[in-house]
């Protein structure tokens, strides 16, 4: 429950056993050889850092604010704007649709 209503996930909640990021792996539906990784600090309501792979429009986006409601989490950058669905992980990138999961994050 990383992104969706309800209590704070681990991820979310401060203390010396919790991360504060969470980050999502991300693939491209028509064309899965192009993804993005996406590094989210939830608590603070920002996208830390992003990564492209092929032909995604992310292009190292970092520190961004998020605009975030119980369904979906939005942001803008480079002119387009950005919506991952909480409930299906779903990300919309100027009408191309990326399916993400959620990685573990690595120290």
């Amino acid at each position: 429950m990383l992104l969706s209503q309800g209590p704070p996930a681990v991820a979310d909640e401060a203390g010396p056993e919790a991360s504060p990021l969470t980050t999502l792996a991300c693939r491209d539906r028509e064309d899965p050889r192009v993804g993005a990784i996406l590094v989210f600090n939830l608590a603070r309501k920002r996208l830390i850092d992003s990564s492209g792979s092929g032909g995604t429009i992310l292009f190292g986006d970092s520190s961004l604010p998020l605009k975030m409601t119980p369904a979906t989490i939005e942001w803008e950058a480079g002119g387009n704007t950005f919506w991952l669905n909480r409930a299906t992980l779903e990300l919309d990138v100027a009408g191309r649709v990326f399916v993400c999961q959620i990685a573990k994050n690595q120290l």
